[in-house]
Order: C-alpha cells, then sequence, then structure tokens
C-alpha cells in the first residue's frame, strides 16, 4: 500500500470479498538525501509517514491488520547505488524495472512471511492484467496490458519471474483509471482525487541524488571530437536530449547521441544521428515457451515509446538481438526493451480473453499512429537491459 488510489481501492475491494487482508508498505527513505521544500510525492521521498498514516487509517476502517516493512537499507543498495553507478557510466537505467522484482515483488512479501505473515496472494494496485493457458498457472502466467492504455504498467513489470506471478494479482487491471476513481468515490475513500505519485524521483532532475563529483562539468564534443562547449555534469543528460545541451553549430538543433563517461564527455550531433536500425541488450527475462528462437514481436525501447514490429533474435548466454523493421530513435543504453506478442501467437497455448476487455479496432497490434499504446490483446514475452544501438 502507498497511500495512493490505486492500492487503497485494492485493498478495500478484496476486504469487501471476505478476503483476510493484511496491508503492508515498505519504507524505503532513511533521510540521508535532503529533499528540497516543496518536492512533490515520488517513490523516493521525505513523505513516508504522511502515506503510511493514510493506510493505517483505511486499514483500521475495514478491520485488516497493518505492517510497515523498513526496507530503506537494501533499497539503497539494490536501487539506488544502481541508479547512480549506471547514470556515472553513462547509460540511463530504469529504477522501478530494478525495484520491482528485487524489492517490492522480492524482498517485501519475503519480509512479511519473516515476520510470521502467512498469505496466499500478493494483491496491488498495478495496471496490468495476468493470463494462464486453460486458467492454470502451473502451465505458465502471462502478462498483458490493462484495459486502460494510457495507465497500463505492464512494462515496468517486465523482470517479474514466474513464481512472483503465480502468486500476484492485480484486480485493476481491467479497469480504467476514471472507473477507479469513480468507484474510490463511492466508497467514500480518503484519496479518491489523491494526485498519483510522480515517478521515482518528483523533480524534473536527479541532481539530489548524486555526489557533487558527480556533477562535475566536461566537454561537448561532436563526433569528430570537436569541442563545442562545457556540459553541467554526465549525470545530467541522456540518448536524444536537446533541451539543456546549449550548443550549435548552425541552424539545425543539436541532440545528445551519446555519453562517453571516461572522458567525461557529452557527444552531439543531429537528429538523423540518434536513428538505429538495431540494439543488443542483455539480462533477458522470458514468458513461457519464448527465449529459445526468434520470433517477431512489437517491441518498446521505452515506457513513452511508440510500439515498433521487430525480430527478436535470443541467444543461450541470455543476451539478444533485436532488428527492427524501421529505425529506432535515442536508443538509450540502460533503459530496457519490452517484447509484446498477439495472445493468439503463443506457442502450444490456450490463453482466456482478458477479463473485462474491450476488444475494440482500435487496439489492433500495430498501435495508433503517433500513440505509445500497446494492443490490450497481445501479452509480454519478455525484456531485456539495452546494452547498445546498432546503426545496422
Amino acid at each position: 500500500m502507498s497511500g495512493g488510489v490505486d492500492s487503497s481501492l485494492v485493498a478495500l475491494l478484496m476486504a469487501e470479498r471476505d478476503c483476510r487482508v493484511v496491508g503492508v508498505t515498505m519504507r524505503v527513505y532513511d533521510g540521508s538525501i535532503q529533499f528540497p521544500e516543496g518536492t512533490g510525492n515520488g517513490c523516493y521521498g521525505p513523505n513516508e509517514g504522511e502515506d503510511e498514516a493514510v493506510c493505517r487509517r483505511l486499514c483500521d476502517r475495514i478491520g485488516a491488520d497493518y505492517r510497515v516493512i523498513d526496507l530503506s537499507k537494501p533499497y539503497k543498495r539494490e536501487v539506488l547505488d544502481y541508479f547512480r553507478v549506471e547514470y556515472r557510466r553513462g547509460r540511463t537505467p530504469n529504477p522501478c524495472l530494478i525495484c520491482n522484482p528485487r524489492i517490492k515483488f522480492g524482498l517485501l512479501p519475503q519480509a512479511l512471511r519473516d515476520e510470521g505473515v502467512s498469505y496466499d496472494y500478493f494483491v496491488t494496485g498495478h495496471y496490468a492484467r495476468l493470463l494462464a493457458k486453460e486458467g492454470d498457472p502451473r502451465e505458465g502466467v502471462y502478462l498483458a496490458p490493462a484495459k486502460d492504455p494510457l495507465k497500463d504498467q505492464s512494462y515496468f513489470l517486465q523482470r517479474l519471474p514466474q513464481d512472483i506471478l503465480r502468486i500476484s494479482r492485480f484486480p485493476l487491471g481491467g479497469l480504467r483509471k476514471d472507473e477507479v476513481r469513480l468507484l474510490a468515490r463511492s466508497k467514500g475513500l480518503e484519496v479518491a482525487e489523491k494526485k498519483d505519485s510522480q515517478d521515482f524521483v518528483a523533480r524534473e532532475d536527479y541532481e539530489v541524488l548524486f555526489e557533487p563529483q558527480a556533477l562535475e562539468s566536461g566537454e561537448i564534443v561532436d563526433r569528430q571530437g570537436r569541442v563545442l562547449g562545457k556540459h553541467r555534469g554526465i549525470v545530467r543528460y541522456t540518448i536524444g536530449q536537446r533541451r539543456g545541451v546549449g550548443v550549435s553549430t548552425g541552424t539545425d538543433p543539436l541532440y545528445v547521441v551519446s555519453l562517453d563517461a571516461p572522458r567525461n564527455r557529452l557527444v552531439v550531433g543531429h537528429e538523423e544521428e540518434l536513428f538505429s536500425q538495431a540494439l543488443r541488450a542483455r539480462q533477458a527475462v522470458w514468458a513461457p515457451r519464448f527465449g529459445d528462437k526468434p520470433f517477431r514481436a512489437l517491441t518498446k525501447i521505452r515506457l513513452a515509446s511508440k510500439p515498433s514490429w521487430a525480430t527478436v533474435t535470443p541467444a543461450t548466454d541470455g543476451t539478444v538481438r533485436v532488428d527492427f523493421d524501421l529505425p529506432q530513435r535515442a536508443i538509450a543504453p540502460g533503459q530496457s526493451v519490452a517484447f509484446y506478442v498477439p495472445r493468439n501467437e503463443v506457442p502450444d497455448s490456450a490463453l482466456p480473453e482478458p477479463p473485462q476487455g474491450t476488444g475494440k479496432a482500435e487496439n489492433a497490434p500495430s498501435g495508433e499512429p503517433g500513440s505509445h499504446r500497446v494492443a490490450e490483446h497481445t501479452i509480454l514475452a519478455g525484456g531485456a537491459i539495452i546494452e547498445t544501438a546498432l546503426r545496422e
């Protein structure tokens, strides 16, 4: 439970189904990093006490036990330190994709068991759906996009292994966000109108997470090595960025095309230099019946990217090559690529229709022009951490 409308509604719905509910919140902020006053509400930050109070009041209302688990030390080690190291290496990590399998769906439920709390299911307010062959989780569990394409969080859950998916439940996957708020209002939840948390840290930049030496300025160069100016610390930039670069060589804008971390250099170029035909990724996590041979998939190279068809070629060492039908813009090492396939193309499978799906034509696998949405009748075949973009 986070103190937001989604997890609060889920707790209430489970209680209304006569489930024995145990609410749990993970505490990850240890006070070692000082945030400026007025910082909003993110996953990591100083407002945890307020959120815990909200959760406790709801659990008192529904007669549920409530636990707060301090995971600040492993969170610092597994998420914050990883995040810092990756950024200093000139990569663009996604902290949610590390936190979910290791902390939120990993150490948190295990900590409950260590405290003697038994449970059948780990239920969260994520917007995603779960499908199983012939309804039997022992035959494999598949993640599918949520009914609400604007709130779909299946991308963030791509690294969850089967043992976690089998005990996970996402009751909001078949609802739109406006339906969730309407339901929360009808049930008198105090957080019915509460704004959603603002991602990892509620700031436009991550400067507050880094020590001063990580913000050391360095040279901005073009691909030929010509010095064009100075940057303000390599951790402030990512591939494809234009805003804040502050240099030009004419009328055409310049973008960050690569980060040379060993020499603390920012490499810039024109927009056409951002496009790549393929990528190589590592540490792949596969859904059942995937990962042993090439397949076609709709791919997303970041949460907000448009789905794009590609040929996915797994290797036995956990790496994967992705060859796109159309060149992709600003592939950033450290981000993750997700692979979606139409549900009826899962090998040797008989997957049911997603619960409460609309099945409307606008959700066709090819996606909508200009949209970052994926089709609701696809499933997540796997995901991997991007290692490098390939020009050809």
